[in-house]
């Protein structure tokens, strides 16, 4: 896919309140530059923590928002109801589904287990040739680099014959994403 053919992005990240306010400026400053490039957003459907704040920045910035949320998590503190569009579906397969097919390419924030399993999911398709679209981890503050070591050490053990490089980027900072996007 042509990097410059991106209209929807798939996010990944955080839904906790709870972590450091330093993680929600680099929601708040990849929002903004998203919305400067007219690239709408397709995320987990919350309200809350990174989720939220990137939500938020994008709408305010002239993006439309598509949330998916499961129904499990339907609940006012949970969902974000300002969303242009909000799906509710009825599990977490069906809402991975609609991410992974909405997005033209794919950006991973710092989060926990939801976020390591979503992103990994497309890598893991990538590597089987299920898809070719780009996917971004945001390795703020070296968020990632314990993942993006298990790829190295998958490929240096012949685990993997595609080398980690080629299976996502890995930046660190906004201006790293201006040079893929």
């Amino acid at each position: 896919m042509k990097l410059q053919s991106i209209k929807n992005v798939t996010i990944y990240c955080s839904s906790s309140n709870r972590i450091n306010k330093k993680f929600f400026k680099i929601a708040y400053n990849l929002g903004k530059y998203l919305s400067s490039k007219k690239i709408n957003l397709v995320y987990g459907g919350g309200s809350n923590g990174l989720m939220g704040e990137i939500a938020r920045t994008m709408q305010q910035n002239g993006s439309f928002i598509t949330g998916i949320i499961p129904k499990f998590l339907e609940t006012e503190e949970n969902m974000n109801k300002k969303a242009d569009k909000l799906i509710v579906v009825k599990d977490m397969a069906k809402r991975k589904k609609l991410l992974f097919e909405k997005g033209d390419a794919f950006i991973a924030l710092p989060g926990g287990p939801g976020t390591i399993e979503e992103i990994t999911e497309v890598i893991s398709w990538f590597n089987l040739y299920l898809h070719s679209k780009p996917i971004i981890l945001f390795n703020y503050n070296k968020f990632w680099n314990p993942l993006i070591q298990m790829y190295e050490k998958t490929y240096k053990e012949k685990f993997n014959n595609k080398k980690y490089k080629k299976l996502f980027y890995s930046v660190s900072n906004i201006a790293e994403i201006k040079k893929i996007i």
